[in-house]
């Protein structure tokens, strides 16, 4: 009964029936600890969608004593190196940092990481998202040099991973560029993103916005160089594919030309500027009787 009920309130959660939800995975935690004890394995797979559901409402604090809780059951029951224990300390890990306890986050996700390098594999897929974690927590921390050999495993992981050419390394790619543009290494970030925007156009085309996103990545990198006309030639390339993917009249077009404004602005090109934002909200023309 406790299964059925467990696997109901995920479904309702998807639903949308949230409260329902929680009453019954509630219900199926007490069923669990009842007919198994409340050290059994079962009763942590309750108590995680229990810290799930309230995670996906934002209540991280409520959602950490269940995921601390399901940690404890499974260090015991599966012993201290499963990778289901793994998979606990990198909840708490993640509930942590995004409270912005990023001391706690750290040490949670790194004693993650030890286990999945010990039990699962230094290059496996797991690892990686360790990995990225890591190196999250270190950026946000603005611990930019820190975070840099995270960033490095990760891309050297994915190539062997999934290949090269993979949307993965393209990621990774995308992550190392975005760091050393933190570290004001302009000249080491662009390359990086001219192989990740190689990598988003052979697996999603050209006017895709994976491809917008990483023309608009290496823009930035070229800014920093000095290389003002390259950069705006990647924008309008940019801002071309986001105004056919959405139209005239999208928040997205509407972003893409306020980046372009501050772009004219930052290079002394005020009356581009104002054009950009002149067509905000109001496509082609400029009138904004065209969107409604």
């Amino acid at each position: 009964m406790w299964e059925e009920n467990n696997r109901k309130a995920v479904e309702l959660f998807k639903s949308g029936k949230r409260s329902e939800a929680i009453e019954l995975v509630e219900s199926a935690l007490k069923e669990a600890e009842d007919e198994f004890g409340p050290d059994d394995p079962r009763v942590a797979r309750c108590l995680n969608n229990l810290a799930e559901m309230y995670r996906t409402q934002g209540k991280l604090k409520e959602a950490l004593p269940f995921w601390e809780r399901s940690l404890e059951i499974r260090k015991s029951a599966l012993g201290p190196d499963h990778p289901e224990v793994a998979i606990a300390f990198n909840n708490i890990g993640g509930a942590y940092f995004e409270l912005e306890m990023f001391t706690e986050a750290e040490s949670a996700l790194k004693k993650a990481s030890r286990i999945v390098e010990k039990s699962v594999g230094a290059e496996s897929d797991m690892m990686v998202k360790c990995l990225n974690n890591l190196a999250s927590i270190n950026r946000a921390m603005g611990r930019y040099p820190a975070a840099k050999p995270y960033y490095e495993r990760v891309l050297s992981v994915e190539e062997k991973l999934h290949g090269p050419s993979s949307v993965e390394v393209g990621v990774a790619l995308n992550d190392l560029a975005g760091l050393y543009e933190n570290l004001e290494r302009y000249a080491e970030s662009e390359p990086l993103y001219r192989r990740s925007l190689a990598i988003a156009e052979e697996n999603f085309g050209l006017y895709h916005q994976h491809v917008a996103d990483s023309l608009n990545n290496l823009a930035s990198a070229l800014v920093g160089l000095g290389e003002y006309e390259e950069s705006e030639r990647l924008l309008l390339r940019a801002h071309e594919i986001i105004q056919k993917n959405y139209g005239d009249c999208n928040p997205m077009t509407n972003h893409s030309l306020e980046h372009l404004a501050e772009f004219y602005e930052g290079v002394d090109r005020p009356g581009d500027a104002q054009k950009m934002r002149d067509l905000v909200s109001g496509g082609r023309s400029g009138s904004k009787d065209q969107c409604h």
